[in-house]
């Protein structure tokens, strides 16, 4: 007797700790679906399409300068807490300085895409690293220890041939697009991922810069890459930013991901400012920066036994400081790294997950 109401009050228990624990799952679930996937919070980011008109129109009558100025007059600050920051361009006329990359036509390739105001080239390597990953339990082991990537070398006439979007133009939790299609929509030459800006529902996740516009200033702990207007880049720790300062000093995008791969002298870091799982290898996506007018972006493949593993944050600050970049990020990597050009069929994709918050890309009528 006693030992049957030992069983059934046992077999309560177990059943009442299973609810408990499902209903702790469902909470949980609803809460991650609510911040990361159901659409909410929407904001009508500045439209591209009408900024892109007033550029164009300004293009053969204005400079950069006034260019710029014409753009940023032209969007319109629906939040209060919206800023916009000051424009200040580099004397240089990077058509001139970069006139050797440049043509007087549209030159298209499968690899290459040159014009008066804009040039990208791919390069497309791989190599043996005899390295292989025996994190998250081993499980990486499988993949490996041979990496492939593809790197474009990027040229521009000026600083608004490089722009930033967000998914459905829109700066909220959960809205997401095929890079692909936004890619078209935009009409880029070329676009890859960006960052993780509605991370932590968009608390305490840095600063969010997109053409001009400061979308969101809060407290971060990790590296926070800019690029102004005058097209310099910088890195800022998270006890450097300062909004004001942003405004004044010309920023243009900002991307809150990292770590920074180099040093203030261009060398290879060995230790990086991230989390232990950034730190394992992985498909990655980052930004290197040469000098105004002059980057290149770079997309790993990996999770693939045989073909690619991934890098190692060391792998990719060493092949930075190889290709002579003054600075370098790493954006967000793993399932989202992904790089399109123009509108033919993705050039790498290392996931069939190709849904963005937010991409970097080259329009294809920069004037």
């Amino acid at each position: 007797m006693r030992r049957d109401k030992r069983r059934k009050s046992l077999k309560r228990g177990i059943c009442l700790l299973t609810a408990d624990v499902l209903a702790a799952a469902a909470i949980a679930g609803g809460i991650y679906g609510y911040d990361y996937m159901i659409p909410h919070g929407a904001v009508q980011a500045a439209p591209l399409a009408v900024t892109q008109k007033i550029l164009e129109d300004t293009a053969e009558a204005s400079g950069i300068e006034e260019k710029a100025a014409a753009w940023a007059r032209s969007i319109p600050l629906t939040q209060g807490t919206w800023q916009r920051t000051a424009v200040k361009t580099d004397p240089v006329d990077w058509h001139e300085k970069f006139a050797d990359q440049f043509t007087k036509e549209v030159v298209s390739t499968e690899d290459s895409y040159t014009s008066p105001n804009l040039a990208i080239h791919l390069t497309r390597d791989s190599f043996e690293t005899k390295q292989a990953d025996s994190s998250e339990n081993g499980r990486h082991l499988g993949y490996g220890t041979r990496v492939s990537y593809v790197l474009a070398d990027i040229y521009v006439g000026d600083i608004t041939c490089l722009q930033t979007a967000f998914a459905q133009d829109t700066y909220g939790n959960g809205y997401s697009e095929l890079l692909t299609d936004m890619s078209k929509r935009i009409g880029s030459v070329l676009a890859v991922n960006g960052d993780s800006y509605s991370n932590d529902r968009h608390r305490d996740n840095g600063t969010i810069i997109r053409n001009g516009i400061i979308y969101r200033a809060q407290k971060t702990d990790m590296e926070t890459c800019v690029l102004n207007w005058d097209g310099t880049m910088q890195i800022y720790a998270p006890d450097e930013l300062d909004t004001q300062t942003l405004i004044d000093s010309g920023a243009y995008q900002s991307w809150i991901f990292g770590p920074s791969l180099l040093d203030e002298n261009g060398k290879a870091k060995t230790s990086f400012q991230t989390w232990d799982y950034i730190r394992e290898s992985h498909p990655r996506t980052a930004i290197g920066y040469y000098e105004p007018g002059h980057y290149c972006l770079l997309v790993v493949d990996g999770r693939q036994a045989g073909y690619s593993r991934g890098m190692f944050l060391e792998e990719m600050a060493a092949l930075f400081e190889n290709l002579g970049c003054k600075a370098a990020y790493n954006l967000d990597g793993g399932h989202c790294s992904f790089m399109t050009m123009g509108t033919v069929q993705p050039i790498i994709l290392t996931s069939r997950k190709r849904r963005f918050q937010m991409v970097s890309l080259l329009r294809r009528d920069c004037k």
